[in-house]
């Protein structure tokens, strides 16, 4: 049982408590100033020549940057609470919030790692639509429409309020990740747009701004479904000493 700290407990040990609404605004702040610092960087480079390499940690037209290792820790962090979820639910329902887990975590390698630009086939692209240049997206969105499938009963089992908001998560990060992508690659070899130009930059900020959100309702979502199952969670910190501490 998940029992809540009372006042003088929570003086004690210094817990600072917080809500739902004040992680998600955190978030959402966070979020809010990558977009902007993104859009200095689009400035910078397009409109005063300034040098890209130092540039490229908050420019979201590139990776392996603090923009991705934010979206890769709110992935992992959404696994956790997803794992969390599958430790107080019945069999049924612990089985596919552990399943979602797992999917969360690769999500979060693939957003770190980049593994579905794997996926994309240069040869193909004068084959296909100009809008999925970037062949990547095509598996992906199958795969998403069958994992939509997979989990309709587990969506019909859960509360209408937790599953409205779940699909409301997945529509947004998958507009951004997909939907985003489709739009850019179609601007690009429609030739509507230089690959290397400030509304390719407005396009890509977009697209990585609309996961960002989608992952934060998602997180949102599942904070709320542990509250309506707990009333109360602890997540612990423990601060000690150093054991060769003078």
């Amino acid at each position: 049982m998940i029992q809540q700290p009372t006042a003088a407990d929570q003086s004690q040990i210094g817990i600072i408590p917080v809500t739902p609404r004040s992680i998600r605004n955190l978030l959402t702040a966070i979020t809010a100033g990558f977009l902007v610092a993104h859009s200095i960087v689009q400035v910078g480079i397009y409109g005063f020549g300034a040098e890209k390499h130092w540039l490229d940690s908050l420019n979201m037209d590139r990776e392996l940057n603090l923009p991705t290792l934010f979206s890769s820790a709110l992935l992992l962090m959404a696994a956790l609470l997803m794992q969390r979820l599958g430790q107080s639910s019945d069999r049924i329902a612990a089985r596919d919030w552990r399943l979602l887990s797992k999917i969360f975590i690769f999500l979060a390698l693939d957003e770190a790692l980049q593994i579905h630009e794997i996926l994309i086939i240069p040869g193909l692209r004068r084959q296909v639509h100009p809008a999925l240049a970037s062949t990547w997206v095509v598996p992906y969105a199958v795969l998403a429409l069958i994992l939509l499938w997979r989990f309709r009963r587990f969506l019909g089992s859960i509360s209408r309020a937790t599953a409205s908001r779940l699909l409301r998560s997945g529509a947004i990060y998958i507009g951004g990740a997909i939907g985003m992508e489709m739009i850019g690659s179609f601007a690009v070899r429609s030739s509507l747009i230089r690959l290397h130009s400030p509304w390719y930059g407005a396009i890509t900020g977009l697209e990585e701004t609309l996961e960002l959100l989608g992952i934060i309702v998602l997180i949102d979502a599942l904070l709320r479904e542990l509250l309506d199952q707990h009333d109360s969670v602890d997540f612990t910190f423990h601060l000690d000493t150093d054991s060769d501490a003078d």
